[in-house]
């Protein structure tokens, strides 16, 4: 038998200085510390199949990261849990597994809040911009893009912000990305910056899951 599974894990702490393929390799020894009876892929190459739905940028935290497998046999949900966090470092939690609902190429956006020591008349004044011009790394080179259309603010406050920025297959925007430009545009270096993922949205408004 193979058991879909959608396990959602915390990375925070000292581990978000870990790299996405660090963060891969540190779940496989997971599961083979655990003895979790993970599906291996075939072929000449056979390897522990997991698979991420976003990876977290590095330095950020995250409170509902996911990840994909597969059991080759029926183990309880909680069970898995138990048998993860037992294996993991303290900085990586699993909170949740369950059947997947959502495909990943469902997920459109993630929201983000943002503990921030900056001047913050001249982060409103960033926001309020009819454009937010910067420079973004992609598979071609380095493209100049306009942020604007895609930062959502749903609260901001002296010191803290909550956005949402668009994640997925499509178009992926990290939160570095938006305060590096300001950054950039206003010649300054943010004091101390924390950055957390709180959600990860579907195309439909509902939480993926």
């Amino acid at each position: 038998m193979n058991k879909n599974v959608r396990i959602f894990f915390s990375k925070t702490g000292r581990a978000i200085y870990i790299s996405h393929l660090d963060l891969y390799r540190v779940f496989q020894r997971a599961v083979k510390r655990c003895k979790l009876p993970v599906w291996e892929t075939q072929g000449f190459n056979p390897h522990i199949y997991i698979t991420f739905a976003l990876p977290l940028a590095l330095g950020t935290e995250g409170i509902c990261e996911s990840l994909d497998t597969k059991l080759t046999e029926d183990i309880s949900f909680e069970e898995i849990c138990e048998r993860l966090n037992s294996a993991l470092p303290r900085d990586i939690r699993v909170i949740s597994a369950s059947e997947p609902v959502y495909k990943n190429t469902d997920i459109e956006k993630s929201e983000y809040e943002v503990n921030i020591t900056a001047d913050n008349a001249k982060l409103k004044e960033f926001f309020a911009q009819e454009k937010i011009i910067t420079e973004k790394k992609t598979k071609k080179g380095i493209s100049e893009i306009d942020l604007k259309p895609m930062i959502e603010i749903a609260e901001h406050s002296d010191g803290f912000i909550r956005l949402r920025l668009p994640s997925g297959t499509e178009t992926n925007i990290n939160a570095n990305l938006v305060f590096e430009a300001f950054e950039k545009q206003y010649g300054v270096e943010i004091d101390l910056i924390r950055i957390k993922r709180t959600a990860v949205y579907c195309k439909n408004g509902e939480i993926f899951r």
